[in-house]
Protein backbone atom coordinates (compact mmCIF):
# COMPACT_ATOMS: atom_id res chain seq x y z
CA UNK A 1 0.00 0.00 0.00
CA UNK A 2 1.37 3.45 -1.09
CA UNK A 3 0.78 6.29 1.67
CA UNK A 4 -0.09 9.98 0.75
CA UNK A 5 2.83 11.72 2.44
CA UNK A 6 2.52 14.88 0.31
CA UNK A 7 3.37 17.78 2.82
CA UNK A 8 0.68 20.16 1.76
CA UNK A 9 -1.79 17.80 1.79
CA UNK A 10 -1.23 16.22 5.58
CA UNK A 11 0.41 19.35 7.03
CA UNK A 12 -1.48 20.41 10.58
CA UNK A 13 -1.31 23.26 12.58
CA UNK A 14 0.80 23.74 15.98
CA UNK A 15 -2.29 25.59 18.29
CA UNK A 16 -0.57 25.29 21.51
CA UNK A 17 3.08 24.85 22.99
CA UNK A 18 4.05 24.82 26.62
CA UNK A 19 6.22 27.02 27.91
CA UNK A 20 8.73 24.10 29.06
CA UNK A 21 8.69 23.17 25.43
CA UNK A 22 9.51 26.39 24.03
CA UNK A 23 12.53 26.21 26.56
CA UNK A 24 14.13 22.87 24.80
CA UNK A 25 17.00 23.60 23.22
CA UNK A 26 18.37 20.23 21.50
CA UNK A 27 16.50 19.38 18.10
CA UNK A 28 16.67 15.53 17.81
CA UNK A 29 17.25 16.75 13.80
CA UNK A 30 16.60 19.36 11.52
CA UNK A 31 14.40 18.24 8.48
CA UNK A 32 12.93 20.36 6.45
CA UNK A 33 9.96 17.94 5.52
CA UNK A 34 9.18 17.92 9.56
CA UNK A 35 8.95 21.75 9.61
CA UNK A 36 6.83 21.09 6.57
CA UNK A 37 4.44 18.89 7.67
CA UNK A 38 4.75 19.41 11.77
CA UNK A 39 5.13 23.38 11.48
CA UNK A 40 8.10 22.95 14.98
CA UNK A 41 11.20 21.28 14.89
CA UNK A 42 11.22 18.47 17.22
CA UNK A 43 12.61 19.31 20.57
CA UNK A 44 13.87 17.27 23.88
CA UNK A 45 15.05 18.10 27.28
CA UNK A 46 18.33 16.89 28.74
CA UNK A 47 18.54 12.77 28.18
CA UNK A 48 18.43 10.57 30.82
CA UNK A 49 21.81 8.84 31.14
CA UNK A 50 20.97 5.97 32.65
CA UNK A 51 18.79 4.53 29.42
CA UNK A 52 17.43 5.72 26.23
CA UNK A 53 14.72 8.62 25.86
CA UNK A 54 11.36 5.94 26.01
CA UNK A 55 8.65 7.98 24.10
CA UNK A 56 5.49 6.31 22.67
CA UNK A 57 3.61 6.35 20.20
CA UNK A 58 -0.38 5.65 20.14
CA UNK A 59 -3.91 6.65 18.37
CA UNK A 60 -6.82 6.74 20.61
CA UNK A 61 -10.61 7.19 19.69
CA UNK A 62 -12.47 9.81 21.37
CA UNK A 63 -13.81 7.33 24.29
CA UNK A 64 -10.24 6.10 24.41
CA UNK A 65 -10.17 2.93 22.86
CA UNK A 66 -6.76 1.72 20.88
CA UNK A 67 -8.39 -0.29 18.39
CA UNK A 68 -12.24 -1.61 17.41
CA UNK A 69 -13.49 -4.91 19.11
CA UNK A 70 -13.97 -6.34 15.70
CA UNK A 71 -10.38 -5.61 14.54
CA UNK A 72 -8.15 -5.29 16.80
CA UNK A 73 -5.21 -3.50 14.58
CA UNK A 74 -4.91 0.19 15.96
CA UNK A 75 -4.18 1.34 12.49
CA UNK A 76 -8.00 1.10 12.08
CA UNK A 77 -8.57 3.83 14.80
CA UNK A 78 -7.34 6.03 12.42
CA UNK A 79 -7.68 5.03 8.66
CA UNK A 80 -11.31 4.16 9.15
CA UNK A 81 -12.09 7.83 10.32
CA UNK A 82 -13.36 9.10 6.98
CA UNK A 83 -14.23 12.13 7.80
CA UNK A 84 -10.61 13.14 8.94
CA UNK A 85 -9.41 13.85 5.29
CA UNK A 86 -5.68 13.77 4.81
CA UNK A 87 -5.63 13.89 9.01
CA UNK A 88 -5.87 9.96 9.18
CA UNK A 89 -2.61 10.00 6.76
CA UNK A 90 -0.88 12.87 8.93
CA UNK A 91 -1.36 10.15 12.02
CA UNK A 92 0.73 7.08 9.91
CA UNK A 93 3.09 9.89 9.15
CA UNK A 94 3.45 11.30 12.64
CA UNK A 95 4.27 7.07 13.67
CA UNK A 96 7.10 7.24 10.58
CA UNK A 97 8.72 10.23 11.88
CA UNK A 98 8.67 9.03 14.57
CA UNK A 99 10.61 5.75 13.89
CA UNK A 100 12.80 7.75 11.57
CA UNK A 101 14.44 9.66 14.05
CA UNK A 102 14.59 6.31 16.69
CA UNK A 103 17.53 4.07 17.70
CA UNK A 104 15.26 1.11 18.23
CA UNK A 105 11.36 1.07 18.16
CA UNK A 106 9.96 -1.81 20.37
CA UNK A 107 6.48 -4.04 20.15
CA UNK A 108 4.75 -6.74 21.54
CA UNK A 109 4.46 -10.33 20.55
CA UNK A 110 0.56 -10.14 20.47
CA UNK A 111 0.83 -6.62 17.45
CA UNK A 112 2.69 -9.18 15.77
CA UNK A 113 0.30 -12.17 15.44
CA UNK A 114 -2.15 -9.01 14.03
CA UNK A 115 0.12 -7.83 11.43
CA UNK A 116 2.50 -10.62 9.54
CA UNK A 117 3.91 -7.66 7.82
CA UNK A 118 4.74 -5.42 10.83
CA UNK A 119 7.48 -3.69 10.92
CA UNK A 120 8.92 -0.57 12.37
CA UNK A 121 10.40 1.53 9.75
CA UNK A 122 9.99 5.01 8.00
CA UNK A 123 7.95 4.81 4.78
CA UNK A 124 8.24 8.44 4.14
CA UNK A 125 11.28 8.65 1.32
CA UNK A 126 11.42 12.69 1.07
CA UNK A 127 13.31 12.21 4.87
CA UNK A 128 15.25 9.28 3.89
CA UNK A 129 16.85 12.04 0.89
CA UNK A 130 17.10 14.65 4.13
CA UNK A 131 19.91 12.35 5.53
CA UNK A 132 23.63 13.15 4.95
CA UNK A 133 25.41 10.35 5.01
CA UNK A 134 24.73 6.34 6.17
CA UNK A 135 20.69 6.06 7.18
CA UNK A 136 21.07 3.30 10.38
CA UNK A 137 17.54 1.28 10.20
CA UNK A 138 15.93 1.19 13.96
CA UNK A 139 16.73 -1.40 16.10
CA UNK A 140 13.53 -3.96 16.05
CA UNK A 141 13.36 -4.98 19.27
CA UNK A 142 10.21 -7.84 20.58
CA UNK A 143 9.80 -7.18 23.75
CA UNK A 144 8.01 -10.80 25.44
CA UNK A 145 7.67 -12.05 28.95
CA UNK A 146 8.86 -15.57 28.02
CA UNK A 147 8.14 -15.94 24.26
CA UNK A 148 5.31 -17.88 24.08
CA UNK A 149 3.27 -14.85 22.53
CA UNK A 150 5.63 -14.47 19.67
CA UNK A 151 4.82 -15.74 16.14
CA UNK A 152 8.32 -17.26 15.67
CA UNK A 153 7.39 -17.45 11.85
CA UNK A 154 6.95 -13.74 11.80
CA UNK A 155 9.06 -12.26 8.43
CA UNK A 156 10.59 -9.65 10.90
CA UNK A 157 11.87 -12.71 12.45
CA UNK A 158 13.54 -13.99 9.35
CA UNK A 159 14.73 -11.25 7.77
CA UNK A 160 18.31 -9.70 7.59
CA UNK A 161 17.87 -6.16 6.12
CA UNK A 162 16.56 -4.85 9.29
CA UNK A 163 18.28 -4.89 12.68
CA UNK A 164 16.18 -7.15 14.69
CA UNK A 165 16.45 -8.80 18.86
CA UNK A 166 13.96 -10.25 21.27
CA UNK A 167 14.02 -9.12 24.93
CA UNK A 168 12.56 -11.84 27.14
CA UNK A 169 13.24 -13.33 30.47
CA UNK A 170 16.12 -16.62 30.96
CA UNK A 171 12.77 -18.70 30.63
CA UNK A 172 11.71 -16.87 27.80
CA UNK A 173 15.41 -17.60 25.87
CA UNK A 174 15.19 -21.53 26.64
CA UNK A 175 11.25 -21.56 24.59
CA UNK A 176 12.54 -19.33 22.17
CA UNK A 177 16.19 -21.89 21.44
CA UNK A 178 13.68 -24.80 21.85
CA UNK A 179 11.35 -23.86 19.35
CA UNK A 180 12.98 -21.20 16.71
CA UNK A 181 13.98 -22.78 13.43
CA UNK A 182 17.27 -21.05 13.50
CA UNK A 183 20.35 -20.49 15.25
CA UNK A 184 19.30 -18.57 18.75
CA UNK A 185 22.56 -16.37 20.57
CA UNK A 186 22.08 -15.16 23.70
CA UNK A 187 22.83 -12.09 25.59
CA UNK A 188 22.96 -10.51 28.75
CA UNK A 189 22.91 -7.09 29.59
CA UNK A 190 26.55 -6.61 30.22
CA UNK A 191 27.12 -7.38 26.68
CA UNK A 192 28.60 -4.85 24.21
CA UNK A 193 28.51 -5.15 20.59
CA UNK A 194 27.86 -3.09 17.60
CA UNK A 195 23.97 -3.85 16.67
CA UNK A 196 23.40 -2.24 13.88
CA UNK A 197 26.17 -4.80 12.17
CA UNK A 198 25.11 -7.74 14.10
CA UNK A 199 21.28 -7.76 14.69
CA UNK A 200 21.47 -7.90 10.84
CA UNK A 201 23.06 -11.78 10.70
CA UNK A 202 21.31 -15.08 10.22
CA UNK A 203 21.43 -15.86 13.98
CA UNK A 204 18.51 -14.35 16.54
CA UNK A 205 19.77 -12.22 19.12
CA UNK A 206 17.73 -12.49 22.58
CA UNK A 207 18.58 -10.20 25.47
CA UNK A 208 17.81 -12.64 28.53
CA UNK A 209 17.65 -10.64 31.71
CA UNK A 210 15.79 -12.37 35.12
CA UNK A 211 14.89 -15.57 35.97
CA UNK A 212 10.93 -15.26 34.89
CA UNK A 213 10.39 -11.66 34.41
CA UNK A 214 12.63 -9.21 31.99
CA UNK A 215 14.39 -6.34 34.46
CA UNK A 216 13.69 -3.71 32.48
CA UNK A 217 16.26 -1.55 33.98
CA UNK A 218 18.49 -3.89 32.80
CA UNK A 219 17.15 -3.83 29.15
CA UNK A 220 17.67 -0.43 29.21
CA UNK A 221 20.61 -0.30 30.34
CA UNK A 222 21.98 -2.86 27.65
CA UNK A 223 20.41 -0.93 25.28
CA UNK A 224 22.12 3.06 26.16
CA UNK A 225 25.67 1.38 26.71
CA UNK A 226 25.11 0.01 23.47
CA UNK A 227 24.40 3.08 21.48
CA UNK A 228 20.34 3.13 21.57
CA UNK A 229 20.01 7.07 22.98
CA UNK A 230 16.08 7.09 20.90
CA UNK A 231 14.09 4.40 21.51
CA UNK A 232 10.27 4.43 19.94
CA UNK A 233 7.67 2.33 22.38
CA UNK A 234 4.73 1.09 19.90
CA UNK A 235 3.48 -1.61 22.04
CA UNK A 236 0.81 0.15 24.54
CA UNK A 237 1.57 -3.02 27.28
CA UNK A 238 5.36 -2.21 27.45
CA UNK A 239 4.27 1.45 27.67
CA UNK A 240 2.03 1.03 30.26
CA UNK A 241 4.45 -1.37 31.87
CA UNK A 242 7.30 1.92 31.76
CA UNK A 243 4.51 4.35 33.54
CA UNK A 244 4.91 2.13 36.03
CA UNK A 245 7.94 2.16 36.33
CA UNK A 246 8.68 5.68 36.10
CA UNK A 247 10.00 5.18 32.87
CA UNK A 248 8.26 6.44 29.94
CA UNK A 249 9.68 10.03 29.45
CA UNK A 250 6.76 11.36 26.77
CA UNK A 251 3.84 10.05 24.86
CA UNK A 252 2.43 11.34 21.34
CA UNK A 253 -1.41 10.35 21.08
CA UNK A 254 -3.26 11.21 18.30
CA UNK A 255 -6.88 11.38 18.80
CA UNK A 256 -8.70 9.89 16.26
CA UNK A 257 -12.64 11.62 16.70
CA UNK A 258 -14.15 8.56 15.86
CA UNK A 259 -16.96 6.79 18.57
CA UNK A 260 -16.20 3.05 19.54
CA UNK A 261 -17.54 1.89 22.63
CA UNK A 262 -18.00 -1.50 23.57
CA UNK A 263 -16.12 -3.18 27.19
CA UNK A 264 -14.48 -5.50 24.96
CA UNK A 265 -12.11 -3.06 22.57
CA UNK A 266 -8.41 -2.39 24.07
CA UNK A 267 -7.47 0.11 26.03
CA UNK A 268 -4.61 1.23 27.97
CA UNK A 269 -3.75 -0.61 30.60
CA UNK A 270 -6.29 -2.88 30.35
CA UNK A 271 -4.27 -5.63 31.50
CA UNK A 272 -2.49 -4.21 34.25
CA UNK A 273 -3.32 -3.22 37.79
CA UNK A 274 -5.09 0.63 37.59
CA UNK A 275 -3.27 3.42 40.03
CA UNK A 276 -5.50 4.39 42.37
CA UNK A 277 -7.30 8.10 43.31
CA UNK A 278 -4.33 8.81 45.50
CA UNK A 279 -1.26 7.80 43.98
CA UNK A 280 -1.31 8.64 40.03
CA UNK A 281 0.68 9.69 37.53
CA UNK A 282 0.17 12.67 35.45
CA UNK A 283 1.29 14.32 32.06
CA UNK A 284 2.27 18.08 30.96
CA UNK A 285 0.58 18.75 27.82
CA UNK A 286 3.86 20.01 25.49
CA UNK A 287 1.80 21.01 22.16
CA UNK A 288 -1.18 20.43 20.50
CA UNK A 289 -1.98 19.91 16.90
CA UNK A 290 -4.68 20.08 14.68
CA UNK A 291 -5.65 19.04 10.91
CA UNK A 292 -9.80 19.74 10.86
CA UNK A 293 -12.41 19.81 13.32
CA UNK A 294 -11.87 15.46 12.91
CA UNK A 295 -8.86 14.86 14.24
CA UNK A 296 -6.00 16.12 17.15
CA UNK A 297 -2.26 15.59 17.70
CA UNK A 298 -1.37 15.89 21.59
CA UNK A 299 2.37 15.32 22.66
CA UNK A 300 2.51 14.44 26.46
CA UNK A 301 5.38 14.81 29.14
CA UNK A 302 4.68 12.05 31.75
CA UNK A 303 4.90 13.50 35.34
CA UNK A 304 5.84 10.74 38.00
CA UNK A 305 6.58 13.60 40.90
CA UNK A 306 3.00 12.69 42.71
CA UNK A 307 4.03 9.32 42.83
CA UNK A 308 6.25 10.02 45.65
Amino acid sequence: MKYEFTSNKIKIHPIYQSDELKNYDKTIINSKKIKDVYGIDLKVDNLPLDRPFLYASYVESMDGKLAYADIPDAFYVAQKNILSEFGKNTDFWILNMLRYIADACVIGGNTLNIDPDYLMINLDEELYSEVDGEYKYPIQIVTSIDGTDIPLNHKLLHQNKYPRIISTSEKGYIFLKNNYEGNVIKVNSDSQFELHSELVKESLYVLATGEDIPQTEDVMRFFKINGVNYMLIESPGFGDHLIHKKMLDEIFFNFSCVYIGGANAMTMGKNSAGFTAELHPHARVLSIHVYNDFYFYFRYKMEYSTLG
